[in-house]
Protein backbone atom coordinates (compact mmCIF):
# COMPACT_ATOMS: atom_id res chain seq x y z
CA UNK A 1 0.00 0.00 0.00
CA UNK A 2 2.48 2.43 0.91
CA UNK A 3 4.74 1.47 -2.76
CA UNK A 4 0.93 2.75 -4.71
CA UNK A 5 0.81 5.67 -2.82
CA UNK A 6 4.55 6.66 -3.47
CA UNK A 7 4.15 5.81 -7.11
CA UNK A 8 1.08 7.70 -7.61
CA UNK A 9 2.66 10.87 -5.41
CA UNK A 10 5.26 10.54 -7.90
CA UNK A 11 3.33 10.27 -11.02
CA UNK A 12 0.98 13.68 -10.08
CA UNK A 13 4.44 15.36 -9.84
CA UNK A 14 5.71 14.29 -12.96
CA UNK A 15 2.06 15.40 -14.79
CA UNK A 16 2.51 18.96 -13.09
CA UNK A 17 6.20 19.08 -14.43
CA UNK A 18 5.03 18.28 -17.75
CA UNK A 19 2.14 21.13 -17.49
CA UNK A 20 4.68 23.59 -16.49
CA UNK A 21 7.87 22.70 -19.06
CA UNK A 22 5.82 23.76 -22.18
CA UNK A 23 4.51 26.61 -20.47
CA UNK A 24 7.84 27.80 -19.94
CA UNK A 25 9.46 26.71 -23.25
CA UNK A 26 6.59 29.01 -25.34
CA UNK A 27 7.88 31.67 -22.78
CA UNK A 28 11.17 31.43 -24.06
CA UNK A 29 10.04 31.47 -27.61
CA UNK A 30 8.64 34.32 -27.19
CA UNK A 31 11.11 36.06 -25.80
CA UNK A 32 13.42 34.68 -28.18
CA UNK A 33 11.22 35.80 -31.31
CA UNK A 34 10.76 39.51 -29.43
CA UNK A 35 14.69 39.63 -29.43
CA UNK A 36 15.22 38.71 -33.16
CA UNK A 37 12.61 41.31 -34.08
CA UNK A 38 14.42 44.21 -32.98
CA UNK A 39 17.48 43.19 -35.50
CA UNK A 40 14.82 43.00 -38.42
CA UNK A 41 13.46 46.30 -37.53
CA UNK A 42 16.47 47.66 -37.38
CA UNK A 43 17.35 46.31 -41.16
CA UNK A 44 14.20 47.34 -42.19
CA UNK A 45 14.63 51.12 -40.80
CA UNK A 46 18.24 50.63 -42.70
CA UNK A 47 16.57 49.35 -45.90
CA UNK A 48 14.63 52.67 -45.90
CA UNK A 49 17.10 55.01 -45.41
CA UNK A 50 18.82 53.82 -48.25
CA UNK A 51 16.18 53.72 -50.59
CA UNK A 52 15.69 57.13 -49.79
CA UNK A 53 19.14 58.24 -50.44
CA UNK A 54 18.87 56.33 -53.60
CA UNK A 55 16.57 58.17 -54.95
CA UNK A 56 17.51 61.56 -53.69
CA UNK A 57 20.48 60.77 -55.57
CA UNK A 58 18.45 59.93 -58.62
CA UNK A 59 17.11 63.29 -57.81
CA UNK A 60 20.30 65.36 -57.75
CA UNK A 61 21.68 63.52 -60.84
CA UNK A 62 18.72 65.15 -62.62
CA UNK A 63 19.30 68.30 -61.50
CA UNK A 64 22.97 68.00 -63.20
CA UNK A 65 21.52 66.58 -66.47
CA UNK A 66 18.78 69.79 -66.86
CA UNK A 67 21.07 72.45 -66.75
CA UNK A 68 22.19 72.66 -70.14
CA UNK A 69 18.53 71.67 -71.71
CA UNK A 70 17.10 74.35 -68.82
CA UNK A 71 19.20 76.90 -70.33
CA UNK A 72 18.71 76.07 -74.27
CA UNK A 73 15.08 76.43 -73.57
CA UNK A 74 15.47 80.14 -72.53
CA UNK A 75 14.52 82.60 -75.22
CA UNK A 76 16.78 84.46 -77.53
CA UNK A 77 16.50 87.66 -75.83
CA UNK A 78 16.26 86.07 -72.49
CA UNK A 79 19.52 85.23 -72.76
CA UNK A 80 21.19 88.18 -74.31
CA UNK A 81 19.47 90.21 -71.20
CA UNK A 82 21.61 87.74 -68.75
CA UNK A 83 24.52 87.90 -70.59
CA UNK A 84 24.25 91.71 -70.65
CA UNK A 85 23.53 91.28 -66.53
CA UNK A 86 26.13 88.82 -65.85
CA UNK A 87 29.43 91.06 -67.83
CA UNK A 88 28.12 94.15 -65.70
CA UNK A 89 28.26 92.33 -62.57
CA UNK A 90 31.39 90.88 -63.23
CA UNK A 91 33.30 94.24 -64.64
CA UNK A 92 32.14 95.91 -61.34
CA UNK A 93 33.22 93.20 -59.06
CA UNK A 94 36.45 93.91 -60.48
CA UNK A 95 37.19 97.01 -61.42
CA UNK A 96 37.33 100.21 -59.15
CA UNK A 97 35.67 102.92 -61.19
CA UNK A 98 36.73 105.06 -57.83
CA UNK A 99 40.48 105.49 -59.49
CA UNK A 100 39.21 107.39 -62.14
CA UNK A 101 38.90 109.91 -59.98
CA UNK A 102 42.05 109.45 -57.83
CA UNK A 103 45.99 109.00 -59.29
CA UNK A 104 46.78 107.10 -56.51
CA UNK A 105 44.41 103.99 -57.01
CA UNK A 106 44.34 101.51 -59.48
CA UNK A 107 41.40 99.96 -61.91
CA UNK A 108 41.49 96.78 -60.39
CA UNK A 109 39.77 96.34 -56.82
CA UNK A 110 42.59 93.05 -56.02
CA UNK A 111 45.18 95.77 -55.86
CA UNK A 112 43.50 98.36 -53.91
CA UNK A 113 42.60 95.86 -51.47
CA UNK A 114 46.34 94.40 -51.55
CA UNK A 115 47.84 97.71 -50.73
CA UNK A 116 44.55 98.06 -47.92
CA UNK A 117 45.42 95.23 -46.05
CA UNK A 118 42.59 93.24 -47.21
CA UNK A 119 43.20 89.23 -46.57
CA UNK A 120 43.24 87.37 -49.42
CA UNK A 121 39.99 85.25 -48.79
CA UNK A 122 37.79 88.83 -48.66
CA UNK A 123 39.42 89.48 -52.31
CA UNK A 124 38.95 86.42 -53.91
CA UNK A 125 34.80 86.59 -52.25
CA UNK A 126 35.13 89.70 -53.66
CA UNK A 127 35.68 89.27 -56.83
CA UNK A 128 33.25 86.41 -57.37
CA UNK A 129 30.53 88.57 -55.72
CA UNK A 130 29.80 89.38 -59.84
CA UNK A 131 29.60 85.38 -60.61
CA UNK A 132 27.20 85.41 -57.30
CA UNK A 133 24.89 88.23 -58.39
CA UNK A 134 24.45 86.41 -62.24
CA UNK A 135 23.95 83.26 -60.97
CA UNK A 136 21.03 84.71 -58.19
CA UNK A 137 19.17 86.21 -61.09
CA UNK A 138 19.77 82.90 -63.14
CA UNK A 139 18.25 81.27 -60.70
CA UNK A 140 14.85 83.47 -60.05
CA UNK A 141 14.63 83.15 -64.02
CA UNK A 142 14.62 79.34 -63.90
CA UNK A 143 12.48 79.18 -60.92
CA UNK A 144 10.12 81.12 -62.91
CA UNK A 145 10.05 78.96 -65.78
CA UNK A 146 9.42 76.37 -63.37
CA UNK A 147 12.88 74.44 -64.40
CA UNK A 148 14.65 71.56 -62.03
CA UNK A 149 17.82 72.86 -62.83
CA UNK A 150 17.33 76.47 -61.13
CA UNK A 151 18.46 74.61 -57.76
CA UNK A 152 21.70 73.93 -58.73
CA UNK A 153 22.33 78.11 -59.35
CA UNK A 154 20.06 78.66 -56.04
CA UNK A 155 23.29 76.63 -54.35
CA UNK A 156 26.26 78.29 -55.87
CA UNK A 157 24.33 82.11 -55.54
CA UNK A 158 24.14 80.89 -51.78
CA UNK A 159 27.87 79.63 -51.52
CA UNK A 160 29.10 82.53 -52.93
CA UNK A 161 26.93 85.50 -51.65
CA UNK A 162 27.06 83.83 -48.22
CA UNK A 163 31.16 83.49 -47.92
CA UNK A 164 31.08 87.55 -49.34
CA UNK A 165 28.24 88.65 -47.03
CA UNK A 166 30.48 86.93 -43.99
CA UNK A 167 33.71 88.31 -45.38
CA UNK A 168 32.16 92.15 -45.52
CA UNK A 169 30.41 91.93 -42.54
CA UNK A 170 26.94 92.18 -43.92
CA UNK A 171 25.54 89.80 -40.79
CA UNK A 172 22.29 89.39 -41.98
CA UNK A 173 22.88 88.60 -45.27
CA UNK A 174 25.21 86.21 -44.18
CA UNK A 175 23.30 83.99 -41.74
CA UNK A 176 20.31 83.92 -44.08
CA UNK A 177 22.12 82.89 -47.11
CA UNK A 178 24.79 80.40 -45.57
CA UNK A 179 22.10 79.02 -42.85
CA UNK A 180 18.64 79.01 -44.63
CA UNK A 181 19.15 79.56 -48.59
CA UNK A 182 21.62 76.92 -48.88
CA UNK A 183 20.14 74.12 -46.75
CA UNK A 184 16.23 75.10 -48.23
CA UNK A 185 17.43 74.14 -51.74
CA UNK A 186 18.25 70.41 -50.87
CA UNK A 187 14.68 70.96 -49.44
CA UNK A 188 13.30 72.35 -52.56
CA UNK A 189 15.09 69.36 -54.96
CA UNK A 190 13.10 66.98 -52.66
CA UNK A 191 9.67 68.51 -53.06
CA UNK A 192 9.89 69.88 -56.60
CA UNK A 193 11.19 65.89 -57.28
CA UNK A 194 7.10 65.22 -57.19
CA UNK A 195 6.15 67.29 -59.62
CA UNK A 196 7.77 67.25 -62.88
CA UNK A 197 6.83 66.19 -65.94
CA UNK A 198 8.65 64.63 -68.47
CA UNK A 199 10.50 67.89 -69.25
CA UNK A 200 11.96 68.34 -65.73
CA UNK A 201 9.67 71.38 -65.79
CA UNK A 202 7.25 71.66 -62.45
CA UNK A 203 3.66 73.64 -61.93
CA UNK A 204 3.12 77.00 -60.79
CA UNK A 205 0.86 77.42 -58.22
CA UNK A 206 -1.50 80.85 -57.21
CA UNK A 207 -2.04 81.91 -53.60
CA UNK A 208 -5.43 82.21 -52.08
CA UNK A 209 -6.43 84.58 -49.47
CA UNK A 210 -5.75 82.61 -46.43
CA UNK A 211 -2.56 82.02 -47.97
CA UNK A 212 -1.98 86.11 -47.81
CA UNK A 213 -2.75 85.48 -44.59
CA UNK A 214 -0.39 83.27 -43.47
CA UNK A 215 2.26 85.10 -45.47
CA UNK A 216 1.79 88.50 -43.31
CA UNK A 217 1.28 86.95 -40.22
CA UNK A 218 4.40 84.60 -40.93
CA UNK A 219 6.27 87.75 -42.21
CA UNK A 220 5.21 90.10 -38.42
CA UNK A 221 6.29 87.13 -36.94
CA UNK A 222 9.86 87.11 -38.25
CA UNK A 223 10.04 90.29 -38.64
CA UNK A 224 9.83 90.96 -34.59
CA UNK A 225 12.44 88.09 -34.55
CA UNK A 226 15.19 88.96 -36.65
CA UNK A 227 14.56 92.96 -34.71
CA UNK A 228 16.54 91.33 -31.71
CA UNK A 229 18.53 88.55 -33.48
CA UNK A 230 20.27 90.65 -35.82
CA UNK A 231 21.93 92.79 -33.75
CA UNK A 232 23.00 90.02 -31.23
CA UNK A 233 24.57 87.95 -34.30
CA UNK A 234 26.12 90.56 -35.32
CA UNK A 235 28.15 91.67 -31.80
CA UNK A 236 29.12 88.24 -31.71
CA UNK A 237 30.51 87.67 -35.55
CA UNK A 238 32.00 91.61 -35.73
CA UNK A 239 31.25 93.07 -32.01
CA UNK A 240 29.17 96.04 -33.95
CA UNK A 241 26.02 96.37 -35.63
CA UNK A 242 25.81 98.94 -38.54
CA UNK A 243 22.09 100.08 -37.75
CA UNK A 244 22.17 99.83 -34.11
CA UNK A 245 21.17 103.53 -33.26
CA UNK A 246 19.33 103.55 -36.83
CA UNK A 247 15.55 102.79 -35.73
CA UNK A 248 14.49 103.18 -39.90
CA UNK A 249 17.21 101.09 -40.97
CA UNK A 250 16.99 98.70 -38.40
CA UNK A 251 13.29 97.79 -38.83
CA UNK A 252 13.48 97.60 -42.46
CA UNK A 253 17.15 95.38 -41.79
CA UNK A 254 14.57 92.65 -39.84
CA UNK A 255 11.52 93.36 -42.33
CA UNK A 256 14.04 92.11 -45.45
CA UNK A 257 15.29 88.99 -43.94
CA UNK A 258 11.91 88.45 -42.71
CA UNK A 259 10.68 88.49 -46.41
CA UNK A 260 13.83 87.14 -48.13
CA UNK A 261 12.38 84.21 -45.50
CA UNK A 262 9.05 84.12 -47.12
CA UNK A 263 9.78 84.69 -50.48
CA UNK A 264 12.31 81.38 -50.10
CA UNK A 265 9.40 79.96 -48.57
CA UNK A 266 6.57 80.75 -51.65
CA UNK A 267 9.78 79.84 -54.33
CA UNK A 268 10.06 76.00 -53.10
CA UNK A 269 6.35 75.71 -52.90
CA UNK A 270 5.72 77.05 -56.41
CA UNK A 271 4.04 80.23 -56.02
CA UNK A 272 4.38 82.82 -58.43
CA UNK A 273 3.22 85.46 -55.94
CA UNK A 274 6.89 84.98 -54.60
CA UNK A 275 8.25 87.51 -57.27
CA UNK A 276 5.92 90.45 -55.44
CA UNK A 277 7.89 89.71 -52.29
CA UNK A 278 11.36 89.94 -54.14
CA UNK A 279 10.54 93.20 -55.51
CA UNK A 280 9.51 94.87 -52.09
CA UNK A 281 12.93 93.01 -50.33
CA UNK A 282 14.67 95.08 -53.36
CA UNK A 283 12.93 98.26 -53.15
CA UNK A 284 14.08 98.09 -49.18
CA UNK A 285 16.93 97.33 -49.37
CA UNK A 286 17.78 100.22 -51.82
CA UNK A 287 15.92 102.26 -49.38
CA UNK A 288 17.73 100.78 -46.50
CA UNK A 289 21.40 101.13 -47.65
CA UNK A 290 20.68 104.83 -49.35
CA UNK A 291 19.72 106.10 -45.82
Amino acid sequence: MNTTKLEARDTSRTEVLIKQNPTNSTSDFSEDESFESNPAIEEKQTSILCLFIQCYAQQLKLVFQSIVPDLKDLKTWQIAILILFGTFNVIFSILDFNSLFSQKRSLLKWINDYHDGITLWRRISLCLSGISAFTTILYVVLVMHGKFSSFFWGIVSAILYGTFAFAYGYVGDAQLFIFFFLPIQFVGIYLWAKELDNKSTTRVKSLKPIGWLYVCVLTALLTFIFYYEIPMFSKRLVKDYLFEKRFVPHVFDAITNSLNVVGQILLIACYWEQYIIWIMVNIMSIIMYSA
